[in-house]
Protein backbone atom coordinates (compact mmCIF):
# COMPACT_ATOMS: atom_id res chain seq x y z
CA UNK A 1 0.00 0.00 0.00
CA UNK A 2 1.42 3.76 -0.63
CA UNK A 3 1.83 6.34 2.21
CA UNK A 4 -1.20 7.90 1.78
CA UNK A 5 -2.83 4.79 1.90
CA UNK A 6 -1.10 3.65 5.14
CA UNK A 7 -0.95 6.87 6.47
CA UNK A 8 -5.22 7.25 6.53
CA UNK A 9 -5.91 3.51 7.77
CA UNK A 10 -3.37 4.64 11.01
CA UNK A 11 -5.01 8.07 11.28
CA UNK A 12 -1.98 10.06 10.97
CA UNK A 13 -0.76 12.30 8.54
CA UNK A 14 1.53 11.54 5.47
CA UNK A 15 3.81 14.36 7.14
CA UNK A 16 3.72 12.18 10.63
CA UNK A 17 5.17 9.36 8.59
CA UNK A 18 8.07 11.07 6.84
CA UNK A 19 8.77 12.19 10.18
CA UNK A 20 8.99 8.57 11.78
CA UNK A 21 10.89 7.82 8.81
CA UNK A 22 13.31 10.69 9.58
CA UNK A 23 14.08 9.89 13.05
CA UNK A 24 14.61 6.29 12.53
CA UNK A 25 11.00 5.25 13.91
CA UNK A 26 10.15 3.49 10.52
CA UNK A 27 11.57 1.51 8.19
CA UNK A 28 11.60 2.89 4.17
CA UNK A 29 10.40 0.38 2.60
CA UNK A 30 11.16 -0.26 -1.07
CA UNK A 31 9.76 1.30 -3.78
CA UNK A 32 7.96 -0.44 -6.13
CA UNK A 33 8.26 -0.18 -10.13
CA UNK A 34 6.27 3.09 -10.23
CA UNK A 35 8.46 4.91 -7.79
CA UNK A 36 5.93 4.88 -5.24
CA UNK A 37 7.40 3.32 -1.64
CA UNK A 38 5.36 0.18 -0.55
CA UNK A 39 3.97 -0.23 2.49
CA UNK A 40 3.27 -4.08 4.11
CA UNK A 41 0.92 -4.76 6.44
CA UNK A 42 3.80 -5.46 8.96
CA UNK A 43 4.32 -1.73 8.36
CA UNK A 44 1.09 -0.59 9.39
CA UNK A 45 1.51 -3.11 12.45
CA UNK A 46 4.23 -1.22 13.78
CA UNK A 47 3.18 2.58 12.85
CA UNK A 48 -0.01 1.89 14.82
CA UNK A 49 1.75 0.69 17.54
CA UNK A 50 4.24 3.93 17.25
CA UNK A 51 0.91 6.09 17.39
CA UNK A 52 -0.86 4.20 20.20
CA UNK A 53 2.94 4.19 22.64
CA UNK A 54 3.23 8.24 21.76
CA UNK A 55 -1.21 8.79 22.53
CA UNK A 56 -0.44 7.32 25.82
CA UNK A 57 2.48 9.91 26.70
CA UNK A 58 5.86 8.32 25.71
CA UNK A 59 8.23 10.57 23.99
CA UNK A 60 9.29 9.98 20.44
CA UNK A 61 12.60 9.01 21.87
CA UNK A 62 11.61 6.25 23.68
CA UNK A 63 9.18 4.75 21.35
CA UNK A 64 11.90 2.67 19.61
CA UNK A 65 13.76 1.43 21.78
CA UNK A 66 10.45 0.30 23.63
CA UNK A 67 9.56 -1.32 20.80
CA UNK A 68 12.44 -3.42 20.94
CA UNK A 69 11.96 -4.41 24.43
CA UNK A 70 8.58 -5.19 23.76
CA UNK A 71 9.40 -7.55 20.61
CA UNK A 72 12.42 -8.76 23.14
CA UNK A 73 10.86 -9.76 25.60
CA UNK A 74 7.13 -11.11 24.56
CA UNK A 75 6.75 -13.36 21.88
CA UNK A 76 2.84 -13.17 22.32
CA UNK A 77 0.73 -10.29 21.39
CA UNK A 78 -0.72 -9.67 25.32
CA UNK A 79 1.70 -11.74 27.45
CA UNK A 80 1.88 -10.29 30.53
CA UNK A 81 4.82 -7.94 30.87
CA UNK A 82 5.42 -7.51 34.60
CA UNK A 83 8.85 -6.68 35.98
CA UNK A 84 9.96 -5.88 32.40
CA UNK A 85 11.48 -3.24 30.69
CA UNK A 86 8.17 -1.93 29.41
CA UNK A 87 6.56 -2.59 32.66
CA UNK A 88 9.71 0.04 34.36
CA UNK A 89 8.52 2.16 31.38
CA UNK A 90 4.91 2.21 31.94
CA UNK A 91 5.78 2.91 36.08
CA UNK A 92 7.95 5.88 34.89
CA UNK A 93 5.13 7.43 32.63
CA UNK A 94 2.56 6.65 35.15
CA UNK A 95 4.49 9.16 37.71
CA UNK A 96 5.63 11.64 35.19
CA UNK A 97 1.41 12.05 34.43
CA UNK A 98 0.56 12.05 37.98
CA UNK A 99 2.61 14.81 38.05
CA UNK A 100 1.06 16.52 34.74
CA UNK A 101 -2.20 16.26 36.78
CA UNK A 102 -0.75 18.13 39.25
CA UNK A 103 0.42 21.00 37.48
CA UNK A 104 -2.95 20.86 35.65
CA UNK A 105 -4.82 20.94 38.93
CA UNK A 106 -3.17 23.99 40.51
CA UNK A 107 -3.51 26.10 36.37
CA UNK A 108 -7.10 24.94 36.95
CA UNK A 109 -7.12 26.49 40.55
CA UNK A 110 -5.09 30.26 39.00
CA UNK A 111 -7.52 30.46 36.01
CA UNK A 112 -10.98 30.57 38.52
CA UNK A 113 -8.97 32.79 40.90
CA UNK A 114 -8.36 34.55 38.05
CA UNK A 115 -12.15 34.33 36.21
CA UNK A 116 -13.79 34.79 40.10
CA UNK A 117 -11.85 37.89 40.99
CA UNK A 118 -11.42 39.17 37.23
CA UNK A 119 -7.74 39.73 37.58
CA UNK A 120 -5.54 40.10 34.48
CA UNK A 121 -4.34 37.42 33.12
CA UNK A 122 -1.21 38.56 32.04
CA UNK A 123 0.44 38.93 36.02
CA UNK A 124 0.84 36.64 38.64
CA UNK A 125 -2.53 36.42 40.83
CA UNK A 126 -0.56 38.29 43.67
CA UNK A 127 0.60 40.92 41.69
CA UNK A 128 -2.77 41.20 39.69
CA UNK A 129 -4.37 42.05 42.71
CA UNK A 130 -2.24 44.47 43.51
CA UNK A 131 -2.91 46.14 40.39
CA UNK A 132 -6.82 45.75 41.36
CA UNK A 133 -5.97 48.49 43.87
CA UNK A 134 -3.93 50.88 42.40
CA UNK A 135 -6.33 51.50 39.82
CA UNK A 136 -8.80 53.01 42.28
CA UNK A 137 -5.44 55.83 43.13
CA UNK A 138 -5.47 58.90 41.32
CA UNK A 139 -1.92 58.85 41.33
CA UNK A 140 -1.74 55.60 39.27
CA UNK A 141 -2.51 55.75 35.42
CA UNK A 142 -2.65 52.53 34.25
CA UNK A 143 -3.79 53.92 31.29
CA UNK A 144 -0.09 55.11 30.23
CA UNK A 145 1.48 52.41 28.36
CA UNK A 146 4.94 53.71 29.81
CA UNK A 147 3.42 53.02 33.53
CA UNK A 148 1.73 49.90 32.89
CA UNK A 149 5.01 48.37 30.63
CA UNK A 150 6.86 49.53 34.27
CA UNK A 151 3.70 47.73 36.26
CA UNK A 152 4.11 44.73 34.18
CA UNK A 153 7.80 44.16 34.63
CA UNK A 154 7.59 44.42 38.51
CA UNK A 155 4.63 42.11 38.74
CA UNK A 156 7.12 39.44 36.92
CA UNK A 157 10.82 40.55 38.13
CA UNK A 158 9.94 41.79 41.70
CA UNK A 159 10.91 39.29 44.72
CA UNK A 160 8.29 38.17 47.53
CA UNK A 161 10.14 40.79 49.98
CA UNK A 162 9.82 43.74 47.49
CA UNK A 163 6.06 42.48 46.55
CA UNK A 164 5.25 42.30 50.41
CA UNK A 165 6.94 46.00 50.51
CA UNK A 166 4.60 46.82 47.38
CA UNK A 167 1.48 45.58 49.37
CA UNK A 168 2.38 47.48 53.13
CA UNK A 169 2.81 50.64 50.69
CA UNK A 170 -0.42 49.97 48.69
CA UNK A 171 -2.25 49.18 52.45
CA UNK A 172 -0.72 52.82 53.45
CA UNK A 173 -2.84 54.70 50.68
CA UNK A 174 -5.73 53.48 52.10
CA UNK A 175 -5.72 56.30 54.09
CA UNK A 176 -7.19 59.05 51.37
CA UNK A 177 -5.23 61.88 53.05
CA UNK A 178 -1.85 59.72 52.01
CA UNK A 179 -3.62 58.80 48.69
CA UNK A 180 -4.35 62.62 48.06
CA UNK A 181 -1.36 63.88 49.09
CA UNK A 182 0.99 61.52 46.77
CA UNK A 183 -1.33 62.13 43.66
CA UNK A 184 -0.92 65.84 44.23
CA UNK A 185 3.05 65.49 44.24
CA UNK A 186 3.31 63.10 40.96
CA UNK A 187 1.36 65.42 39.04
CA UNK A 188 3.26 68.55 39.85
CA UNK A 189 6.07 66.19 39.26
CA UNK A 190 4.48 65.41 36.17
CA UNK A 191 3.73 68.61 35.17
CA UNK A 192 7.61 69.68 34.97
CA UNK A 193 9.13 70.59 32.31
CA UNK A 194 12.39 69.86 30.58
CA UNK A 195 14.52 73.19 32.07
CA UNK A 196 12.93 73.27 35.71
CA UNK A 197 14.16 75.27 37.67
CA UNK A 198 16.60 73.70 40.66
CA UNK A 199 14.29 74.93 42.97
CA UNK A 200 10.92 74.09 41.16
CA UNK A 201 12.63 70.36 41.26
CA UNK A 202 13.55 70.56 44.91
CA UNK A 203 10.14 71.53 46.32
CA UNK A 204 8.84 68.68 44.51
CA UNK A 205 11.39 66.04 46.08
CA UNK A 206 10.81 67.39 49.51
CA UNK A 207 6.99 67.50 49.32
CA UNK A 208 7.52 63.80 48.26
CA UNK A 209 9.36 62.68 51.08
CA UNK A 210 7.35 64.61 53.58
CA UNK A 211 4.82 62.02 52.43
CA UNK A 212 6.83 59.16 52.25
CA UNK A 213 8.84 59.57 55.19
CA UNK A 214 6.03 58.26 58.09
CA UNK A 215 5.54 55.06 55.70
CA UNK A 216 9.41 54.05 55.99
CA UNK A 217 8.27 51.26 57.97
CA UNK A 218 6.66 49.92 55.75
CA UNK A 219 9.69 49.60 53.26
CA UNK A 220 12.47 46.84 53.73
CA UNK A 221 16.11 48.16 53.93
CA UNK A 222 17.19 44.81 52.32
CA UNK A 223 15.32 46.06 48.95
CA UNK A 224 17.41 49.17 48.90
CA UNK A 225 20.75 47.78 49.70
CA UNK A 226 23.77 46.32 47.70
CA UNK A 227 25.12 46.91 43.82
CA UNK A 228 22.60 47.61 41.45
CA UNK A 229 21.70 44.56 39.03
CA UNK A 230 21.08 43.85 35.56
CA UNK A 231 17.22 43.33 36.65
CA UNK A 232 17.40 46.55 38.88
CA UNK A 233 18.86 48.71 35.89
CA UNK A 234 15.88 47.10 33.49
CA UNK A 235 13.17 48.33 36.12
CA UNK A 236 15.04 51.78 36.64
CA UNK A 237 15.39 52.21 32.65
CA UNK A 238 11.02 51.17 32.20
CA UNK A 239 10.58 53.50 35.16
CA UNK A 240 12.23 56.34 33.75
CA UNK A 241 10.44 55.68 29.87
CA UNK A 242 8.82 58.83 28.96
CA UNK A 243 9.66 60.74 31.70
CA UNK A 244 11.77 64.28 30.60
CA UNK A 245 15.28 65.29 31.74
CA UNK A 246 13.86 66.95 34.98
CA UNK A 247 11.29 64.34 36.25
CA UNK A 248 13.83 61.80 36.04
CA UNK A 249 16.57 63.76 37.95
CA UNK A 250 13.76 64.27 40.82
CA UNK A 251 12.51 60.49 40.66
CA UNK A 252 15.91 59.55 40.89
CA UNK A 253 16.95 61.73 44.30
CA UNK A 254 13.56 61.13 45.91
CA UNK A 255 14.80 56.90 45.64
CA UNK A 256 18.01 57.94 46.71
CA UNK A 257 16.73 59.93 49.54
CA UNK A 258 14.27 56.45 50.78
CA UNK A 259 17.36 54.65 50.46
CA UNK A 260 19.45 56.82 52.10
CA UNK A 261 17.02 57.24 54.87
CA UNK A 262 16.11 53.14 55.27
CA UNK A 263 20.09 52.45 55.31
CA UNK A 264 20.45 55.34 58.35
CA UNK A 265 17.33 53.98 60.37
CA UNK A 266 18.50 53.04 63.78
Amino acid sequence: MRSKEMAKLAGVSVRTLRHYHSLGLMPEPERSANGYRDYSPADLARLLRIKRLASLGFSLSQVGSLLEDIDGESSQVGCALRGSTAQSALDELDRELELQIKALERQRKIVAQLKSEGLSPDVPVRFGRLLQRLQRFESVSLASGDERMALLLAGHLYTDSEMSELERVVDALEDESVASRLAEVDRRCMALAPDASKEERDAVVEDALSVLRPLLERFDAANWSGEQTERDRLLDEAANEGLNAAQRDVTGRIEEAIAALLLTAP
